[in-house]
């Protein structure tokens, strides 16, 4: 592993994943959420014109932290998943529809040999907290704590063709779980023809991260020996084609069904939003963007600490630059990333020891 002095040096280097999460912070600013809720709240009724009330579930997880503290988020994600405010309906579907991937390259990260015990071996605990939190604020500090304290290039190349790569046994439920878990509860949520289906859905949703990562957990290792130690359904690489290509699939609704610019859709209007429906709306995009412009710095620093470990040619790390944005625009966020992440990991498996 590199040396304390390389780990500070690192860290300096990684400050702008700090930046994000500060800018994410302020810009969601959770306590006016929190205030602005609060009538949903006390009333136990979400409504709004043109939409049928529905009743907010009471002891839906049954225990009081987690039913009181996502009591007035069911309120703030009626305005997407209802569809009352339209334009966040596209967005924030497209969004969570993106954290399929996001969630697959942090759980298989963590699987990594090179990763134990180092703050990328606990991706549960960053994803619930993104569940409290927001994800735009959390990513950037996940990503910050990765690069600065995880394995560098260098380390990973040193080590076994075994210690670098992601066994089969350590993916081979990954995408059945994220599929059960997440996808399909996303589609449920903004899909489903009555209104209290989805906010059933909306309230499974919300322990999402911990379902997918204690699943995993626990059924990695039970079904480890079941698992074929190669094939195409188990490995990493088909985890990510599948997330990826519903993420794409997604993007492409959006870009010729979507009755909003992208613009309108993805970009947070500047200044305070006073307004309720407004403000929620800010807050995921703002959410939206802190996630993934950390994703793609966190995939920025992972080229060029492979070019520096002589992993990655100068030629190969300009094309890679040049790919993503391309790939973003034509297929998303969520598919571009695990574009990245699979460039990454082919640069890596080249490494000879």
């Amino acid at each position: 592993m590199a040396p304390l002095a390389t780990k500070v040096q690192r860290a300096v280097a990684a400050v702008p994943f700090l930046f994000i999460t500060a800018w994410a912070w302020r810009e969601m600013d959770l306590d006016r959420v929190v205030v602005m809720q609060q009538p949903y709240v006390d009333s136990g009724i979400i409504a709004w014109e043109g939409l049928d009330k529905v009743s907010i579930l009471d002891h839906f997880h049954n225990v009081d932290f987690f039913d009181q503290i996502w009591r007035g988020t069911m309120a703030t994600f009626s305005a997407s998943s209802f569809g009352y405010d339209k334009v966040a309906w596209w967005q924030v579907f497209s969004f969570l529809i993106d954290l399929g991937p996001v969630y697959a390259i942090w759980i298989l990260e963590s699987r990594r040999a090179g990763s134990a015990w180092t703050p990328v071996f606990i991706p549960t605990l960053f994803t619930f907290a993104a569940q409290l939190l927001g994800i735009g604020p959390v990513a950037p500090v996940f990503y910050f704590l990765s690069f600065a304290f995880g394995p560098t290039a260098s380390d990973l190349a040193r080590t076994s063709a075994r210690g670098r790569k992601i066994g089969h046994q350590e993916s081979g439920l990954l995408l059945p779980i994220i599929l059960t878990f997440h996808t399909c509860e996303v589609f449920a949520m903004f899909l489903a023809p009555d209104l209290a289906t989805r906010h059933y859905w909306t309230w499974a949703w919300q322990l999402t991260p911990v379902w997918i990562g204690v699943s995993n957990f626990l059924l990695s290792r039970l079904a480890s020996p079941l698992l074929p130690k190669s094939g195409v359904l188990t490995s990493p690489k088909s985890v990510l084609v599948v997330l990826g290509l519903i993420s794409a699939g997604t993007w492409a609704y959006t870009l010729s069904s979507a009755p909003f610019s992208l613009s309108t859709i993805f970009i947070p209007v500047a200044g305070t939003q006073t307004e309720y429906v407004a403000h929620v709306r800010k807050v995921f995009q703002t959410d939206h963007l802190g996630a993934f412009v950390s994703s793609f710095l966190w995939l920025t620093y992972s080229f060029l600490d492979l070019s520096v470990a002589g992993l990655l040619s100068t030629t190969s790390l300009f094309l890679n630059f040049a790919l993503l944005p391309v790939v973003g625009a034509a297929a998303g966020p969520g598919a571009a990333f695990t574009l990245g992440w699979y460039l990454r990991e082919r640069a890596l498996s080249s490494a000879k020891n």
